[in-house]
């Protein structure tokens, strides 16, 4: 059903209800316990990642991710400028300064070819990648940078036979409200690496020694999860496929009844499943409010970082961030939004267009 809030409301059923009451029934720990375990587990078995790491959300993900990395006080860090503030914001905190990096016209992730800094974000929005991701982060790792994948609209993306996140160094994952699937609040980061891993094991519990008591070799802080959420996440896992599915079918619907009208972020369904279709649109700013008129939820694209209040003491030249923050629209596209409901979307959309094409 439309509301106000379909770009954003989260999408759960009865399973997801009874598996926490049963858990609360059970006098369970409620902290962080067997069923973070198992829901991590669940999460490299779907996404190949060796090690996973439930955290409080994937903005506490990125700032840990940022204290394994190292990120010195005043180092220069490179970061898409067209991202959610939280990408950079964990490295700022921590004495960081941003890079703001240009985008790639096609796939509006960072451009590689701008790429100068030892640490690295890497967005990959809405789960779409350039066709040299995997390529240009193996290159990056090589030469000794830490490359740090924001994967946080990813879930159910893949480059290739790459799971995103799982190609940088870290890489962390969304799990609130409106993403694939959610936990409410929550985040998890991934990584291949040992060491790695040992850091996060170490940093999210207070900088405790992994296996050595009350020893902390480190500065560490609470980043720890919850069983209880990792009890609704569980049953969100058990639907992704299904949520994968219709995601894309989704996508398809819009793209189709709406090809005369605007034209889409070119995104490849075989790789990628899209959280929302991204329509990129002119009088954007004016089809938003008369969308909001009609009782439909909708969202403008990020602006670029770089022109943020902020931010702006940063500021880079951005051209092609800024291009699409002026004409890019997040439409509702939950997945258990009905094809009548999509037309819906689509009618009003067509309806605004038509007095302009007239």
């Amino acid at each position: 059903m439309l509301t106000p809030n379909s770009h954003m409301n989260p999408v759960y059923c009865t399973e997801e209800k009874n598996s926490v009451k049963n858990y609360l029934d059970s006098s369970g720990w409620i902290m962080e316990h067997t069923k973070t375990r198992e829901l991590e587990s669940l999460i490299c078995e779907y996404t190949g990642a060796r090690y996973a790491h439930m955290v409080p959300s994937a903005t506490m993900g990125l700032l840990l991710c940022s204290m394994i990395a190292n990120i010195n006080n005043r180092e220069i860090f490179d970061c898409p400028a067209y991202t959610q503030a939280a990408t950079a914001n964990g490295a700022i905190l921590l004495g960081g300064v941003p890079r703001f990096v240009d985008v790639d016209p096609n796939s509006y992730t960072i451009n590689f070819s701008q790429i100068k800094s030892r640490v690295v974000f890497v967005a990959s929005i809405n789960g779409r990648t350039p066709p040299n991701y995997y390529k240009e982060i193996k290159k990056l790792k090589d030469k000794g940078h830490f490359v740090i994948e924001d994967a946080a609209q990813s879930l159910g993306s893949w480059h290739k036979d790459k799971h995103i996140g799982t190609i940088g160094s870290v890489g962390v994952f969304s799990f609130g409200a409106p993403k694939i699937i959610t936990t409410g609040q929550g985040g998890c980061i991934v990584t291949n690496d040992h060491y790695i891993n040992d850091q996060i094991h170490a940093i999210k519990n207070f900088g405790r020694t992994v296996g050595i008591g009350e020893t902390y070799n480190q500065l560490g802080l609470n980043f720890k999860f919850t069983d209880l959420q990792a009890s609704f996440g569980i049953e969100q896992m058990k639907k992704l496929p299904d949520i994968v599915k219709r995601k894309k079918e989704i996508y398809s619907l819009y793209k189709d009844n709406l090809k005369d009208f605007c034209s889409f972020i070119e995104t490849d369904l075989s790789q990628v499943t899209p959280t929302y279709p991204e329509l990129v649109v002119e009088n954007r700013d004016k089809l938003s409010k008369y969308l909001t008129n009609f009782g439909i939820g909708n969202r403008a694209v990020y602006s670029s970082l770089s022109s943020q209040p902020f931010h702006k003491i940063w500021k880079t030249s951005t051209p092609v961030t800024d291009w699409i923050a002026t004409r890019g629209l997040q439409v509702p596209a939950q997945a258990d939004l009905l094809d009548y409901d999509i037309n819906e979307v689509c009618m009003v959309i067509k309806d605004f267009y038509k007095p302009l094409s007239s």
